[in-house]
């Protein structure tokens, strides 16, 4: 016959003392527990700037080869292969930058530690450069569309630095 008993507080289902019942339904450390909605807002950011940054790398990185590829025959297009190949390692760069964030994103969604500290490394790392840009947008006078866009990403990964700094509890494991 089963017994239908709770036990005692403070005991887990078999009567153990010491080990109290876990009220998830999916297990100790599940993603439910001590979720903090700032990280998951600064995963998500990074998560989609992150995928635009692989799409403008891979744009940059394509330009970059046809620029190479092609002798400007026809197009009116002579770009020196030196300058072709830097616009591809530029697109190769954007693009890893843009994978790094992918992975600290996805990290930082199942309350990785790891995710925390690479989250922290991209999103200061994305802050100054992106600081950086907007320093030098106000300063060429860029139209308002780009610095709205720097002014974004600085915003965001301010976010994600400070949601990083303070959300340690969505990093804890029971």
């Amino acid at each position: 016959m089963a017994n239908d008993d709770p036990g005692p507080a403070g005991t887990d289902d078999a009567g153990l003392p010491g080990v109290p019942d876990d009220p998830s339904p999916l297990g100790p450390g599940s993603p439910g527990q001590g979720t903090s909605r700032a990280v998951v807002l600064a995963a998500a950011f990074l998560l989609v700037a992150s995928f635009l940054f692989v799409f403008t790398g891979a744009v940059f990185g394509m330009l970059g080869g046809f620029a190479a590829g092609s002798d400007g025959a026809g197009a009116g297009l002579e770009v020196p292969e030196a300058a072709a190949s830097a616009v591809v390692a530029l697109g190769v760069f954007v693009a890893g930058w843009g994978v790094v964030g992918i992975v600290a994103g996805a990290a930082m969604l199942v309350h990785r530690r790891w995710g925390r500290w690479l989250g922290l490394v991209v999103g200061v790392a994305g802050g100054a450069f992106t600081g950086l840009s907007l320093v030098r947008a106000l300063a060429a006078g860029e139209p308002p569309a780009s610095l709205l866009v720097n002014l974004a990403l600085v915003a965001g990964y301010g976010l994600t630095v400070l949601a990083l700094a303070t959300g340690e509890a969505h990093f804890r494991r029971a």
